[in-house]
């Protein structure tokens, strides 16, 4: 799976973009400890510093995390991360809210799922927004590398999810999760 590259990471700041259609999709409370899974240079995490406690931004691009640290000198809501496939440096059931935004397709370690689940809180809710494999458009990954929503939900499930919301636009799905209790 390809990664997105860095060099063009002007692409994630665009004022095109809107996090809010994505931030609604889970109901977030001040209280609320939210993993940006795949942060890139911020694009959900900025604006999640306003509304929650806490934002853990975490990617595997160090690059991306440089671009995200000089935005967020100032800020004392956030923890910056880099991790590696198949490990979330985040402590077990700290998280109570997820976001993975047009990550889930580079996701190589399938391991990185068992740790989404281990750093959830029981109940927790993760949101899944990616390019739809369904959908034949300009932009995003090779059409071999997305993925179906069915797919997704699919994976999901397999790693002790269920979902509880789904929708399309015109080129992306979203899913939202629960994390099950331990079976």
């Amino acid at each position: 799976m390809s990664k997105f590259d860095p060099k063009h990471a002007e692409i994630l700041d665009s004022k095109d973009r809107d996090a809010d259609d994505i931030l609604r999709l889970l109901e977030l409370g001040e209280e609320d400890i939210v993993l940006d899974l795949g942060t890139g240079t911020g694009f959900l995490t900025l604006p999640l510093l306003d509304i929650v406690r806490k934002v853990y931004a975490v990617d595997v691009q160090e690059e991306m995390l440089d671009r995200l640290r000089e935005k967020c000198d100032t800020c004392e809501n956030v923890d910056i991360l880099l991790n590696e496939e198949g490990h979330i440096p985040v402590p077990s059931g700290a998280v109570d809210k997820a976001f993975l935004v047009n990550v889930l397709h580079e996701i190589d370690d399938r391991g990185t799922f068992d740790e989404l689940y281990r750093v959830m809180k029981q109940e927790g809710e993760v949101c899944v927004v990616d390019w739809d494999k369904d959908v034949e458009g300009d932009g995003g990954p090779p059409d071999h590398e997305r993925l179906t929503l069915d797919g997704a939900i699919e994976m999901m499930n397999e790693h002790g999810f269920t979902v509880f919301k789904t929708g399309k636009t015109k080129t992306h799905f979203h899913a939202c999760f629960r994390k099950d209790a331990p079976v």
